[in-house]
């Protein structure tokens, strides 16, 4: 599954065995709601997920909990930022939020230095094309956040979490709310809102919308 992930783009399979063979890549296997890194860690490791999905969370100091991001994509990257960093512990936790299978690749295979071989010269250069679209990423979310109303909050998340016309419910009422910043209450009492002004259709799995009228909406 490793290469489905962008890092090892334009990468052949032998290149890819061999790099993660050298590096000491390793994969674990995580319960629902089982922690991967927690908040305080020291940061060792890249991760990419291999099957099921993650949940990035920050908690304050009065135990508020906040959800910084959802992954649910074979092969995508997380905590890359870390190796980059003059930080000794990690700011987020991250935990599994179905059955999943999570890859570790050691810090230390992915330093920069003048003795690059051609596979982590590959690897470094597509690292850099994933820190730039997680800053892009970064930045829609804080147009989101700066939403005057709730209801444009929830438009622009459906619109910037979706494929097509549908969003697949990954995220409970809660979740939702501890991502957007706002009550659970108020999440589902708006989606309802929206669902009988027919502008949505909510099922148990997923959001159905037309995306160039909620467009229009913001």
């Amino acid at each position: 599954m490793a290469n489905k992930s962008n890092l090892f783009f334009n990468m052949d399979n032998e290149e890819l065995e061999k790099f993660l063979k050298d590096s000491g890549a390793f994969i674990k296997t995580f319960k629902a709601g089982e922690y991967i890194f927690n908040q305080g860690d020291k940061p060792k490791y890249t991760f990419i997920i291999e099957r099921g999905s993650v949940v990035v969370e920050n908690v304050d100091s009065n135990g508020k909990k906040s959800i910084v991001n959802v992954f649910n994509t074979i092969g995508t990257v997380f905590g890359e930022v870390y190796m980059y960093l003059d930080t000794d512990e990690y700011d987020y936790s991250s935990y599994a939020n179905e059955a999943s299978e999570i890859l570790f690749l050691p810090k230390e295979s992915l330093v920069i230095d003048d003795n690059l071989s051609p596979s982590r010269l590959k690897i470094v250069n597509n690292m850099l094309n994933i820190l730039a679209n997680k800053s892009f990423f970064l930045n829609q979310k804080l147009l989101m956040m700066s939403a005057v109303t709730l209801r444009e909050k929830l438009i622009k998340y459906i619109l910037n979490h979706s494929e097509g016309n549908e969003l697949i419910l990954s995220l409970t009422r809660e979740e939702m709310g501890n991502y957007l910043g706002v009550p659970r209450p108020s999440i589902s009492r708006e989606l309802m809102n929206m669902k009988k002004e027919e502008l949505i259709e909510i099922t148990k799995t997923k959001i159905i919308f037309d995306r160039e009228n909620l467009k229009n909406l913001i």
